[in-house]
């Protein structure tokens, strides 16, 4: 009684163990329909063959073929690898494949022809020695494009035209976004297309970041932006260069793996007093009411916000011939020395301004007025009206004092 169950046990883990194979043979299979079409049909006679080998060497005594045979179905149907079904491929050929294989190569083709063709990737760093709102700025950034890639901080130090580009070769990225900082205070920020360029470098004003600002806009983390221009950047040719930079380095691209399939966002570039301002904000939808009104959209800022000032168009990434310059830049050192040298000049025009005004009223003619004199001795006629006074009343005692001793002399002598 006990034999046949161990020879049923021993069989279900042969079986098992040949569902594993045949698993293996038709990846196999699979792969070798994918790049040798006419090796297919030998892999597929190589994987019959193995699987007569495997089920004769598996056979057992005639007693134990009931038990045992049941325990194998049991096992092949867990494992979903039984008998090959007839599956007709996408080219028509008929040819007997597994579901499994079928799906593999359906996978595979799709790899082979994707719906991510616009394959922009953007690497976002910086240099070293930024401050933390820089590095906030940084974080924001990644967070809004999708399709950007990290890299550790450069050296200051560095050639930026020799380095970047190979960097950029090897992440497999086709811009470039740079942040670097200067004195601790200035931020600059480079654009540009790799390999050959052109490059932008602009200085960054007015810069918030998200924690900073503590809008009430949210979105998607990783969800595909609407890219805003103004009709401003068509108006000149250097505007619609920046215009194209801006937009292959922070639009992500359509069926990017990272991104998520929602618009919920915005990122709006604006030129204003011969500045780009971006800004980023929330679309909200409204939905119909019940006078079944058309949608209502609004926008709600989310952040960050930041002004971009060019400085100058190079034809090459980071360097090369310069392709436009901006005459209205003034760089953050010249306007600083400039505030310290009116600061140095302030007690110097102080002192100008005295002995001028001192020259003005000396020259300005004194003018009498004759009510002033009518009240001008006021005060001495009054004391000296007091004091006269003063003196009667004292007078007036006086005489009273006499005709008084007088009378009592008087009476004494009568």
């Amino acid at each position: 009684r006990t034999m046949p169950r161990a020879a049923a046990k021993g069989k279900g883990k042969a079986a098992k163990g040949s569902g594993k194979r045949k698993q293996a043979a038709a990846v196999k299979q699979a792969a070798a329909v994918e790049e040798q079409p006419e090796a297919a049909e030998e892999v597929e006679e190589t994987v019959e063959m193995g699987s007569d080998v495997e089920e004769e060497e598996d056979q057992v005594d005639d007693g134990d073929v009931s038990d045992s045979g049941a325990a194998a179905g049991e096992e092949e149907e867990e494992d979903g690898w039984s008998d090959f079904e007839e599956v007709a491929d996408e080219e028509g050929t008929g040819t007997s494949l597994h579901p499994k294989v079928a799906k593999l190569q359906a996978t595979a083709r799709q790899k082979r022809s994707p719906k991510w063709t616009n394959r922009q990737r953007t690497l976002v760093f910086s240099s070293r020695g930024i401050s933390f709102r820089v590095r906030h700025l940084l974080q924001d950034l990644r967070g809004l494009l999708p399709h950007s890639k990290k890299e550790v901080k450069m050296d200051r130090k560095d050639k930026l035209g020799e380095i970047i580009p190979e960097i950029c070769e090897m992440r497999n990225c086709n811009n470039c976004i740079y942040l670097e900082m200067r004195k601790k205070q200035d931020v600059y920020m480079w654009v540009s297309k790799m390999p050959m360029g052109p490059s932008v470098k602009f200085l960054v004003q007015n810069l918030h970041t998200m924690d900073e600002l503590k809008l009430t806009g949210n979105c998607l983390k990783g969800s595909r932006p609407l890219v805003h221009f103004s009709d401003d950047f068509d108006a000149t040719p250097e505007y619609r260069l920046m215009k194209e930079l801006l937009f292959q380095s922070f639009a992500t691209p359509n069926q990017h793996p990272k991104s998520k399939p929602f618009i919920d966002h915005i990122m709006s570039f604006f030129v204003l007093d011969n500045r780009i301002w971006v800004r980023n904000y929330q679309i909200t939808w409204k939905g119909r009411g019940k006078e079944a009104k058309d949608e209502e959209t609004s926008l709600t800022e989310i952040g960050p916000r930041f002004v971009l000032q060019p400085i100058r168009i190079f034809e090459g990434t980071f360097g090369g011939p310069t392709l436009y310059l901006n005459p209205d830049y003034v760089s953050p050192n010249l306007h600083r020395s400039q505030l310290k040298a009116a600061a140095s000049t302030k007690y110097k025009y102080k002192v100008l301004h005295a002995a001028d005004r001192a020259r003005h009223q000396a020259g300005i003619p004194e003018v009498t007025d004759e009510i002033e004199t009518v009240f001008k001795d006021a005060d001495r006629i009054v004391q000296e009206h007091l004091a006269k006074k003063q003196g009667e009343l004292k007078a007036q005692a006086q005489d009273q004092d006499v005709d008084e001793g007088d009378s009592d002399s008087e009476e004494d002598e009568e």
